[in-house]
């Protein structure tokens, strides 16, 4: 195994630097925390990395990710789950105190026995991966049968790359959270209305749900930024966006009828109401116009039942 110091600080940098692109080039996080496993031994001058995420309502710690140069090693390792019971007093140095922790055998008994015969363990650099105060797990790095006293160097390698880690992790989990709420909403406004047409405080068109695409024809990539008047007022000067306006004016919730022009230029009649959506600093942020079309209009168009049902 190469000797971290024999790595210079430019390799160390560029190493860093290139999981950082990582983090901006790869959509998978899987993708990203397998090769900060596969990068981070190499900066530490061992061979064996670990990946542990917290389970909270589990209370324990499991492998997400793992290296190993002996495959059968990795394998075992992916299927270690470890309680917070079985290492309380690790536990909580790196979640409650969130510090590295240096375990070596013989010292403090961090570590459960098994595990450390299991796999060999002499020595093992343990950082949580924190993110504002909130700890997602933690890396180990360590080689098997060798004592490995790691550097000051070493460590706050690793800890910058548990911090890239750890930002990937929450970042991911955002914007998962968020592609599951927006599809929650998507299909509760396709039950409860014909379309969500979402404008910002200029009154600009920030996107439309997918029934608001399928009612006017447009899609959201085409409206974004536009008036809302070019849709909104079809039935007179400020029809739809003197709605928005009494939304930014204070009112909670407003209603009205309204024209909409379609992409192919029909004038469509509609139902509205109007909603904000607050902030803590006070005001909505963004206005939501939920359109159902008028029962004339949608029963001229709803297409006559067929058969027995």
């Amino acid at each position: 195994m190469l000797d971290a110091r024999e790595l210079g600080e430019e390799a160390v940098l560029a190493a860093l630097m290139g999981i950082s692109e990582m983090m901006g080039d790869l959509t998978d996080l899987d993708e990203l925390l397998d090769a900060i496993v596969r990068i981070a031994p190499r900066l530490a001058a061992v061979d064996r990395c670990a990946i542990f995420l917290r389970n909270r309502r589990g209370a324990e710690f499991r492998a997400a990710h793992a290296f190993s140069p002996d495959p059968a090693t990795t394998n075992r390792l992916m299927r270690l789950a470890i309680p917070e019971a079985d290492i309380g007093k690790l536990a909580h140095k790196l979640v409650n105190q969130r510090i590295p922790v240096m375990f070596r055998v013989g010292r403090e008994p961090l570590l459960p026995v098994p595990i450390i015969e299991a796999f060999d363990v002499r020595s093992m650099l343990l950082v949580p991966l924190v993110y504002q105060e909130q700890v997602m797990g933690f890396i180990t790095l360590d080689e098997a049968g060798r004592d490995h006293l790691f550097t000051s160097r070493e460590v706050n390698v690793v800890q910058a790359i548990a911090t890239h880690a750890a930002v990937a992790i929450v970042h991911t989990r955002l914007a998962e959270s968020y592609r599951r709420e927006r599809k929650r909403a998507d299909a509760l406004a396709g039950a409860v209305t014909d379309g969500v047409v979402t404008l910002d405080r200029q009154l600009r068109i920030v996107s439309l749900s997918p029934g608001a695409e399928a009612l006017l024809g447009w899609t959201s990539v085409e409206l974004d930024g536009r008036p809302a008047s070019e849709v909104l007022d079809e039935g007179g000067p400020g029809e739809g966006t003197g709605i928005a306006r009494r939304i930014l004016a204070g009112a909670v919730r407003e209603a009205g009828a309204v024209t909409v022009r379609t992409r192919d230029g029909r004038r469509l009649p509609c139902v509205v109401t109007a909603a904000g959506v607050p902030v803590p600093t006070g005001g909505p942020t963004e206005i939501l116009f939920a359109l159902s079309r008028t029962e004339a209009d949608a029963t001229r168009r709803r297409p006559a039942r067929t058969g027995a049902g």
